[in-house]
Formats: structure tokens, C-alpha cells, sequence
């Protein structure tokens, strides 16, 4: 992995119409850039198209960076991250509930399984969701694990948007609370 000093120099030089710069940047970046994408897409067609798109962007937009946003690395991450949830939810419109996104849970799951660090907070919100009525839980996580809009969550899980609206709010209160213990 390149320093984010290499990268942020690569990033110039990409900036300046620079190929090699462009292709340095990809083998340093493109596995983990692939990992955030394929984590929220859950289909690797999908995370490798998402992923080519948003270094279309990177190569057209490499002037547009300025160290006030951050790292190059995190810049890179978050096109990455809008352009896969840009994507699930133009694809999922269309296939929402289908065979598509084989990874979502069914509405009768009791619980997702979330693979956190062995860190103590992490095993402090596991403790925390689990306090969770079921609904409420699969609703947060539909939208924070695999980046479901609310009004996605509403139609996957045939409830209304405003039940999942609450659902939702309520239950980062209690997880706010519970983790605030």
C-alpha cells in the first residue's frame, strides 16, 4: 500500500493527464476500494462496475481534490461508497426483493449477523442490538449495514414508511442509550 504522501502525489499527477500515475493509484487502492463497494452491494458485478465508475470519476475529476476533504485515501472511499449506494438504489428500484440481492435478509429473519471487530464497543453494540425488538433491528440494519434508504426499507420490509421512520429513530435512541451505559 502507498503512503498517503505517494498518494496524494499520484493524485497530482493523475490531475495532470498522467497514465502511469493513474495506474499506480489503481494497484494501490483498487482491493480495498473493491471491498467497500462489494460490502455494500453484495454482487461483485455490481462492486466492479461500481468501482470502474468511480475511477472514471477520479480520472476526470483528480483536479477537484484538496487536502481540506480529507485524505486522498478517504476522498477515494467515499466516491467509491455514493457511487455503490447510488448504484443499489437505481438497481434495487428495479429488482428490490427479487433474487438480485440474494444477501438481504427475509422479513422473518430474527437477526442479521454482523461481523464487527473483537473490539469492546463492538461487542458493546451486539450486546445493544440485541436488546432490539426485531424489526427495529433489521430495519437499522438494512439501511446502515447495507445502506437501504428508508423508503427501501419500507417497501422490502411491507411496512409503512413512517412505522420504519420510527422504528429507525427509536431505535438509535436506545442504542445510543445503551451504549452511553
Amino acid at each position: 500500500m502507498s503512503t498517503p504522501e505517494q498518494l496524494g502525489r499520484q493524485l497530482q499527477q493523475i490531475a495532470l493527464g498522467n497514465r502511469e500515475a493513474f495506474q499506480q493509484l489503481y494497484l494501490a487502492t483498487s482491493d480495498k476500494l473493491f471491498s467497500v463497494s462489494l460490502h455494500i452491494l453484495r454482487r461483485e458485478d455490481w462492486a466492479e462496475e461500481a468501482l470502474q465508475d468511480a475511477f472514471i470519476k477520479v480520472w476526470h475529476s483528480a483536479s477537484d481534490y484538496s487536502v481540506q476533504r480529507g485524505s486522498v485515501m478517504n476522498w477515494l472511499i467515499s466516491m467509491v461508497r455514493y457511487r455503490s449506494i447510488d448504484m443499489l438504489r437505481s438497481k434495487g428500484n428495479q429488482t428490490l426483493g427479487s433474487d438480485a440481492l440474494p444477501d438481504l435478509p427475509s422479513s422473518e429473519d430474527d437477526h442479521l449477523d454482523i461481523k464487527l471487530s473483537n473490539s469492546e464497543n463492538a461487542e458493546q453494540l451486539e450486546r445493544c442490538l440485541d436488546e432490539l425488538q426485531p424489526s427495529t433491528r433489521q430495519s437499522i440494519q438494512l439501511a446502515f449495514i447495507y445502506g437501504l434508504s428508508h423508503h427501501e426499507v419500507s417497501a422490502y420490509l411491507s411496512e409503512a414508511l413512517g412505522t420504519v421512520k420510527s422504528w429507525i429513530r427509536r431505535g438509535l435512541d436506545s442504542l445510543k442509550g445503551c451504549l452511553q451505559r
